[in-house]
């Protein structure tokens, strides 16, 4: 019998129910959990029954789970299998069977149910996991040679979102056979290529993970599997990809008859797997409730359309053509996920609305292009900045590898560093709702709290008020999660770009972490989880922080103040700092600077600042009435709303070399920083720049890795590590006369082809016209036309294709400028490219996505100059 999708997922769930599971409902695709963005697995609404916060009112249960992944969008098209909607069949165990348990019951269904054959299955293991191991060849009967122990990227789980349950994992492989390895360097189950399929992931969520990444014991060992439907379907069906399974098939049909082409390549088959995708993608994200927008799931929905959009062009769709394939969508989901149907208008409206409106943003984008591009090519810096570059395809839509080949054809370069630090920018605030909800909403009222932590580590209080999400109570106990306040405590909150502190509330029966805090008008809320014992208001408990983790972050924020005087005393007194962030992994200093400094003033600041640490200078605290006292004794205050209204404020000096307000926890000597290295510096803005430095075990760890960085590239370069910059040296010559050699046969070819050229040109009332189009590359347009130049005097129109645009140029010689305008013609003819272009009246040049239209947007610049001629 033919195994459809809705047969497979029906079979699923009526095996783990046999057994004893609860089929549960999945959840929507918007989790109630400000740690994620997206429902990206079956677990996600079982994440409290993991973490310990709320028992389980059944051990067993099996669910499908609707999941978005975000992460794989960038592949999704390049492969058979990556998706961003897909669906994630699961079977959960509460403290209830752990690995053989989980073990047997993926075996039994796969090989009895699903009658796959044992030869073509192969399993993974975590690379430690001997228990695993051992219940594979030895219960199930695996053998050997078909069981592969692999490491953390492989079969390590979780956590789902930045903490929560993880644990090692062992995965069951289809072996589609040797035909289908990528080559005698495949890796196996570890390598990406279309040999082994993943069938079904069985995670032992034994551990937890906390932001911080520390890794403990859960209360309970749990079980966590995902089997992803798609994947399975298409062994069970007989086809290659997941887009040739029974709910893909009218889709990508549909399409194809839309796009009208007769044989599709290798990419463009991609192209409609891509569309295909997002099209699914964006009407279950409707269906929830997601609108486009800049920031959260909206920019992400903004993002599929656009990139679908972006597909079809490539395709030759030019004209709205999304919503014209919605319909299969709803015949092949509809009657599993109702959602689809009853919310079909609002899906075909929101997709419309969006497309037609990216596509008119993309002709004002590369309009846009061009008007920066002529704004440049009259200076000196010739590269699009960061900021242009994601303004243009964040509001414009332009992809960063379509504007590097648009500023390439101006000789112009693009910010990459620049531009990947704005999208960082965007993916911070698309994730600024979620934290929102992670906030604290509820406060008491109570005495400020005593905050002892400049001076110790660990200190007895009492508990005067505890806060649940659902308001103030009078006990917690263990699972529960909430805020604690107390009349003193260790633990600083997180203020003045330093981190919060962590650590633990105890007694001798009370275990509870404390992962956050957070300061509301003298009052410090402790974001608690409570994991053994109960507390209650009125309870005298022992709070403790990590002590390692703070002298970790005193270290880097002496550092910092270290850093900023050393940068004034480098750069000049204009510099200020206009943000930080200090954690016990790093220091981020962001400062004032006309320019990035160069090598030699950073080794200039490191110089500066670990003569100070060799000093060992002591670290003072003196206290003041306001910002103008401290300003008087030459202390430096950042952020003067900072401290406005303090009744007294707090000075850190490091001996006489710095002095700043500061309300932060610091080293007692500038020697116990331990030495300090600047790892990074980059432009976030204009005239803003960011330093990223290491101290202490980071600086020690810093150097080390270079050290090995060192070794290894003496290694590569066959030479001693005493010899390395001489040895790459005189690579790097032999490369240069290797490119100039290159270059001279380049030359030679494009003269060749000038000579071919030559004997095409026409001549037009007086004046000699060249149009053509050479087997050039569209960087060698220009140069050839500058050869064709040399020769004739006239107007030359050139052209040339690859695989993605067209390309045109023009250049007019000055004997004919006063009738003819290159400008004028490139625009004209890259209009029918789909594209722009644009420059002098001298030179110009343009392009377009629409390549087959190559010929007629050469004819129509053709046009121009006759009509132009004969007017005259």
């Amino acid at each position: 019998m033919k195994w459809s999708t809705d047969r497979l997922r029906e079979a699923y769930l009526s095996y783990f129910e046999e057994r004893g599971h609860e089929i549960k409902e999945g959840s929507g695709l918007i989790p109630d959990d400000p740690s994620m963005l997206f429902t990206s697995a079956g677990m996600v609404q079982f994440k409290d029954i993991f973490w310990g916060r709320r028992k389980p009112d059944v051990r067993r249960v099996a669910t499908c789970q609707k999941c978005f992944r975000a992460k794989d969008i960038e592949e999704v098209g390049n492969t058979w299998y990556h998706h961003t909607f897909f669906e994630m069949l699961g079977n959960f165990s509460f403290g209830d069977y752990f690995k053989q348990g989980a073990i047997e019951l993926a075996w039994e269904f796969v090989t009895e149910v699903l009658l796959m054959e044992e030869e073509r299955l192969w399993v993974s293991v975590y690379e430690t996991d001997q228990e695993a191991y051992d219940i594979w060849k030895d219960e199930i009967g695996v053998p050997e040679r078909k069981i592969v122990r692999l490491g953390d990227k492989e079969n390590w789980w979780g956590p789902v979102g930045d903490s929560g349950p993880c644990g090692p994992d062992s995965e069951i492989f289809y072996d589609a056979g040797e035909e289908y390895r990528c080559g005698p360097d495949c890796e196996g189950l570890a390598c990406d290529c279309n040999r082994f399929n993943e069938l079904w992931n069985l995670v032992f969520t034994g551990y937890e993970m906390d932001r911080d990444g520390n890794v403990m014991d859960l209360a309970s060992q749990n079980i966590d599997t995902g089997m992803g439907l798609e994947r399975v379907s298409a062994v069970l069906q007989g086809v290659d990809s997941d887009y040739e399974i029974d709910i893909f098939r009218p889709l990508i049909s549909q399409l194809k008859e839309t796009i009208g082409l007769n044989d599709y390549s290798a990419e463009q088959e991609g192209l409609v797997r891509r569309v295909a995708d997002h099209i699914r993608g964006a009407a279950f994200l409707i269906s929830e409730g997601v609108i486009p927008s800049n920031e959260g799931q909206g920019y992400v929905l903004r993002r599929l359309i656009r990139r679908a959009v972006q597909a079809g062009d490539r395709l030759g769709m030019k004209e709205t053509f999304l919503t014209n394939n919605l319909e299969p969508v709803y015949d092949t989901m509809g009657g599993t996920y109702p959602e689809l149907l009853e919310r079909s208008d609002l899906i075909k409206n929101v997709i419309e609305n969006e497309e037609d409106s990216y596509r008119e943003t993309l002709t004002e984008g590369e309009e846009l292009f061009y008007r920066l591009a002529s704004d440049l090519s009259e200076g000196a810096d010739g590269t699009i900045s960061g900021t242009d570059a994601f303004r243009l395809y964040d509001t414009h839509g332009l992809p960063l590898s379509f504007l590097k080949k648009l500023a390439d054809r101006e000789g112009l370069e693009v910010d990459e560093a620049g531009f990947k630090e704005e999208m960082a920018k965007q993916r911070s605030r698309s994730r600024a709702g979620q934290e929102e909800g992670d906030a604290l909403h509820t406060f008491v009222d109570v005495e400020e709290t005593e905050f002892l932590g400049y001076e110790q580590d660990e200190v007895e209080a009492e508990v005067l008020a505890l806060i649940r999400d659902d308001g103030p109570v009078e006990e917690m106990t263990e699972g529960d999660a909430g805020f604690l306040v107390l009349d003193r405590t260790p633990f600083y909150a997180e203020a003045g770009g330093q981190v919060s502190d962590v650590g633990t509330i105890s007694t001798c029966s009370l275990q509870a972490s404390v992962y956050d805090v957070a300061e509301r008008k003298g009052v410090y809320y402790h974001g608690l989880t409570m994991e053994e014992g109960q507390v209650s208001v009125g309870d005298q408990v022992v709070a403790e922080i990590d002590s390692e983790r703070r002298r970790s972050t005193e270290r880097n924020h002496t550092a910092t103040h270290l850093l900023h005087k050393a940068l004034i005393k480098t750069l000049g007194p204009h510099v200020v700092q206009s943000g930080s962030k200090v954690s016990p992994d790093e220091l981020r200093f962001d400062f004032n600077h006309f320019q990035i400094p160069d090598d030699e003033q950073l080794e200039e600041v490191e110089e500066i600042v670990n003569t100070v640490v060799l000093d060992n200078l002591p670290v003072n605290v003196d206290w003041v009435d306001s910002v103008e006292e401290a300003r008087k004794i030459g202390a430096a205050a950042h952020f003067d709303e900072e401290y406005r209204g303090k009744e007294e404020l707090r000075i850190i000096s490091v001996g006489d070399f710095s002095k700043e307000l500061c309300g932060g926890t610091h080293v007692n000597r500038s020697g116990d920083i331990g030495g300090f290295a600047i790892t990074s510096i980059e432009t976030i803005s204009s005239g803003i720049r960011r330093v990223r430095a290491v101290t202490g075990t980071g600086f020690l760890s810093d150097y080390r890795e270079k050290r090995d960085r060192e070794g290894k590239l003496a290694g590569l370069v066959r030479t001693g590590e005493t010899n390395l910059v001489e040895r790459v040296e005189s690579i790097l010559e032999r490369q240069d006369e290797l490119e100039e050699k290159l270059e001279r046969k380049k030359r030679k070819l494009l003269t060749a082809v000038k000579d071919r050229l030559m004997e095409d040109v026409e001549t037009e009332d007086g004046v000699e016209v060249l149009s053509a189009r050479p087997d050039v590359d569209s960087a060698d347009l220009q140069a050839l036309a500058d050869m064709i130049e040399a020769e004739i005097t006239g107007v030359i129109i050139l052209g040339t294709s690859d695989e993605e645009s067209a390309s045109v140029v023009c250049k007019v010689s000055d004997e004919v400028a006063s009738k003819l305008d290159a400008g004028e013609i490139v625009r004209e003819s890259a209009r029918v490219l789909g594209g722009g272009g644009g420059g002098s009246p001298a030179f110009a040049q343009g392009g377009g996505p629409d390549r087959a239209k190559l010929a007629e947007a050469l004819s129509t610049g053709v046009n121009i100059v006759m009509s132009s001629l004969n007017e005259d």
